[in-house]
């Protein structure tokens, strides 16, 4: 399937979610380890070679070199144990729902931290279309392919590891989240719509929790529930952003032609809540969800933010990726 064809896609995930009536039912990625809400560590999550398992889990859990925060928007799932830290692991990656694979990445050496990835897109009810992202696959099953529908537990490959990081450290790097823009090929041309830059995730501890208490998880009211984190004046209005028009029930209110737009994010980078500028005020943000968030008062993340929100085919970016670049 071609980088545009991913378009598709997700729309039909749209059309597909909405004759569904029930929320996305998860199976965990790998058999090995099958407690992944958050109510255990050791052996589940793989450190980043501090030794402390949760800074394999999702959110501000490692630093950059200069020690400032690093957001981390998947987890890091373990091989099962036991296992020799000196050996390859064999633990084979399924997926944790039924979809459609939408994106096999087989060029490991591309300046991706994903290295070989796949990833999946499932309907969520109510909802929209959401994705699945499998990271750091030492190989993929035969025959995996863009465009194949897969049930829920399908082997998708094999678990391994990237040359950023050593064997010993081997892990699935898991994510569940929603994608920013369908045009994002105008900024990433190689990897488009699935480059990681574009997906923003959400905590998959969070999905697991809820569905052991539901018996499934309902990605709408999880996201929109998710307190503000940053609010801002968006020169566009929401029919000329992609993602709107994807997540309707993030949006309140009319939307006026040609008017400016209010977004408020959560703390993921997530557009939470949108609602046209006139007769509105801004959307209320909390600080202290900010302050345990991204760097917001770094400009240059927050421009490619506004960049991958608001790129089309009118509104050329302003930031394009090297080719290969994977965020």
């Amino acid at each position: 399937m071609g980088l545009l064809g991913g378009a598709a896609a997700l729309r039909a995930g749209v059309c597909a979610a909405q004759e569904e009536g029930r929320g996305l039912v998860l199976s965990p990625p790998t058999a090995g380890q099958p407690v992944l809400d958050g109510s255990r560590r050791a052996g589940v999550f793989m450190d980043t070679g501090t030794g402390r398992p949760e800074s394999g889990m999702f959110g501000n859990v490692r630093r950059f070199a200069d020690g400032s925060p690093r957001f981390h928007e998947g987890i890091d799932i373990a091989p099962a144990q036991p296992w020799r830290r000196d050996e390859a692991p064999r633990d084979v990656v399924r997926a944790a729902a039924a979809g459609m694979v939408a994106y096999v990445n087989r060029h490991a050496a591309n300046p991706s931290l994903y290295g070989n990835y796949a990833v999946l897109t499932h309907a969520a009810p109510g909802f929209g279309t959401v994705y699945t992202l499998y990271a750091h696959l030492a190989r993929f099953a035969p025959g995996l392919r863009a465009g194949a529908r897969v049930p829920t537990g399908a082997p998708l490959g094999v678990m391994g590891h990237t040359p950023d990081f050593p064997l010993a450290r081997a892990h699935l790097h898991f994510e569940i989240g929603v994608v920013m823009n369908v045009h994002y090929p105008l900024i990433d041309p190689q990897h488009g719509i699935w480059n990681g830059a574009n997906l923003y995730g959400i905590d998959p501890c969070d999905a697991f929790r809820e569905q052991g208490e539901r018996g499934f998880f309902d990605v709408g009211a999880y996201v929109r529930g998710r307190p503000a984190a940053y609010a801002r004046r968006v020169g566009a209005a929401a029919g000329e952003m992609d993602f709107f028009r994807r997540y309707p029930s993030l949006w309140r209110g009319p939307r006026p032609s040609g008017a400016e737009s209010w977004v408020a994010f959560s703390r993921e980078g997530i557009p939470v809540l949108g609602r046209a500028c006139a007769g509105a005020p801004a959307p209320m943000a909390n600080r202290a969800v900010l302050r345990t968030g991204r760097d917001w008062s770094a400009p240059a993340r927050w421009e490619l933010l506004l960049d991958n929100l608001t790129v089309s085919p009118t509104r050329p970016p302003k930031h394009p990726v090297r080719a290969g670049e994977v965020g």
